[in-house]
């Protein structure tokens, strides 16, 4: 972790051109750190996509896919980034990472991803976090909702 004087404060304050700064670094350490390719999405939200698994062991370039949302501003990618990243660790972890609930999943990864980065010392405002893990959680109950109608 960087110490706190190295840290990278994050809030929806900072300049665009500064937010886009941090969002290309974060996606470097992703990319270098975790093997996880981050690509431009342009399905109208973001999302992890799992690289599958390899039986016959071929070669797979990556972990899996993040596609951020190419309409979303820096901070909403510098927020969605750290979910999807919270995906990838859920996924990994033999405990917690399959036969959830999908509520409980999704809140998990908002935890993970957030705590992954700011280890890395990239701190994203809690406040700000979670006021966005909220928003999206309420939207994804409002989805399952219509599904069962």
């Amino acid at each position: 972790m960087k110490k706190s004087s190295e840290a990278i404060q994050i809030s929806s304050n900072i300049s665009p051109k500064k937010l886009d700064e941090i969002l290309e670094e974060m996606i470097l350490s992703v990319e270098s750190q975790l093997w996880i390719s981050v690509e431009d999405g342009y399905e109208g939200n973001s999302f992890w996509i799992s690289t599958p698994d390899d039986p016959e062991g071929e070669y797979w370039p990556s972990a899996g896919i993040i596609e951020l949302d190419i309409n979303n501003g820096a901070f909403t990618k510098i927020v969605s980034l750290a979910h999807e990243v919270g995906h990838y660790f859920l996924e990994k972890d033999k405990d917690f990472g399959s036969e959830n609930h999908k509520m409980f999943e999704e809140s998990l990864a908002w935890y993970l991803g957030y705590k992954y980065f700011e280890d890395k010392g990239f701190v994203i405002d809690p406040e700000e976090y979670k006021k966005e893990a909220s928003k999206c959680l309420g939207e994804y109950v409002r989805s399952l909702n219509d599904d069962k109608n």
